[in-house]
């Protein structure tokens, strides 16, 4: 009776043992799963918004698009915050330390002259334009500049906004939070990477990977580093995101390169300067 009672334990503490680790693989595919079905629904969105563009013939209605487009991505991104990493947006978003604010910005700003000296210092070209410009959109129609210029920086900004919800204060916690934080990171940033690919466009996508994929996951993995040394503060990550976006709509310079690859090595050169300076930083005693 006592190895019958004996058996029938160890038969349960296994059972048991199966059942937890059979929980715990698929609470581990669903965190990895999770963030990949998000980016599924956020191309859908893309998709959805893509026939609309040849129905706009004024820049200010096409930037009005690209925002109602990405408040349904934000719409996506809460309830993922709310159903899977169980945190509300407003607990995604609380700040902090006021601190974060002007180190995002000072952060903003030496990513610019690193960005341009080590382009000058390699062979590049500064082409300057009028200002304001709507760089990529002069084939549209235009009814007021100041007006396209006001909606092409508060799409900058919103789209700032939306992606680090979506990307740092959702995908990269909830990964790091099972994973680790070097995963999150990665996992974040491709995935904040393949977002900026419209896969309904073969000849695009080509382009994308040539030019702006490398710079983009290379933004990734910068802006997550830095959400990690400021404590999770999605607020770091959004101010230097937004920031450089605005540099990018409203700076009247580009630079042209005159040998294949100056724009890959200037991007890696630069981010890699960066996460070193933000290595060296002293974030978390600052506060």
């Amino acid at each position: 009776m006592k190895l019958l009672l004996s058996g029938y334990t160890r038969f349960k503490e296994n059972a048991a043992s199966v059942v937890i680790s059979d929980l715990v693989s698929k609470s581990d595919l669903r965190t990895l799963l999770s963030p990949l079905f998000l980016l599924i629904l956020i191309y859908l969105v893309w998709f959805a918004r893509y026939p609309m563009w040849q129905f706009y013939g004024s820049v200010e209605l096409l930037f009005l698009m690209l925002i109602l487009s990405y408040s349904v991505v934000l719409f996506l991104s809460i309830i993922f915050l709310k159903k899977e990493a169980k945190r509300s947006l407003l607990d995604a978003l609380k700040l902090r330390s006021y601190g974060v604010i002007p180190i995002a910005i000072v952060l903003a700003f030496v990513f610019q002259a690193a960005w341009f000296t080590i382009a000058l210092t390699t062979g590049g070209n500064l082409e300057f334009f009028p200002f304001p410009s709507l760089r990529k959109y002069e084939g549209y129609a235009v009814y007021s500049i100041p007006l396209a210029f006001m909606l092409y920086v508060v799409f900058a900004v919103f789209g700032a906004f939306v992606e680090e919800v979506t990307f740092r204060a959702y995908t990269q916690s909830r990964i790091a939070s099972r994973y680790g934080h070097v995963t999150g990171v990665l996992v974040a940033s491709l995935l904040f990477s393949l977002q900026h690919i419209h896969v309904f466009q073969l000849d695009w996508i080509e382009q994308f990977l040539q030019t702006q994929f490398i710079y983009v996951l290379g933004f990734g993995i910068f802006v997550g580093y830095l959400f990690i040394k400021s404590k999770l503060d999605v607020w770091s990550a959004f101010t230097f995101h937004a920031l450089t976006n605005i540099f990018n709509v409203s700076l009247p310079v580009e630079v042209s390169y005159t040998f294949p690859f100056a724009t890959q090595i200037v991007t890696i050169t630069s981010f890699i300067l960066m996460i070193l300076f933000l290595r060296l930083l002293p974030i978390e005693e600052i506060l």
